[in-house]
């Protein structure tokens, strides 16, 4: 989940600022050839189903342990890291010609990927403490 956090999260949040400096006709890394613009809501919107995948082994595991789903701080902040993507996602779709929507969506999206690393020094912690099989 790091990886897909500091991949896709990481570059998503650079092509998303290029994007908004009026750089997203730009080409971008992808071997497809997309632009930035084009590259930033696919990866985004991937990152968010690879994180709705974990978060399904997440839940899987607190229940297999006999522990209450959301009895950990990891726990409470993947949910809300999955809500505030929702939200942005949702931003996204309505903000094509508010300029202030637009400033929403994006600082929304730094400030997400900050409440992404918390939950993985969280969930780095929580792995830590777990008793040796």
């Amino acid at each position: 989940m790091a990886v897909a956090l500091g991949a896709m999260g990481g570059y998503g949040t650079y092509l998303g600022w290029q994007v908004r400096a009026g750089n997203g006709a730009e080409k971008s890394l992808s071997p497809t050839g997309d632009t930035m613009a084009e590259l930033h809501p696919k990866l985004m919107g991937i990152m968010t189903l690879i994180f709705l995948a974990g978060g399904q082994g997440g839940l899987l595991f607190q229940i297999v342990e006999g522990r209450a789903v959301f009895s950990s701080p990891h726990a409470l902040t993947a949910t809300a890291g999955l809500l505030l993507l929702a939200s942005n996602a949702v931003l996204s779709t309505l903000m094509k010609e508010s300029p202030a929507l637009r400033t929403t969506h994006a600082f929304l999206g730094t400030s997400l990927m900050a409440v992404f690393l918390v939950h993985a020094g969280l969930g780095v912690q929580l792995a830590l403490s777990l008793p040796p099989v």
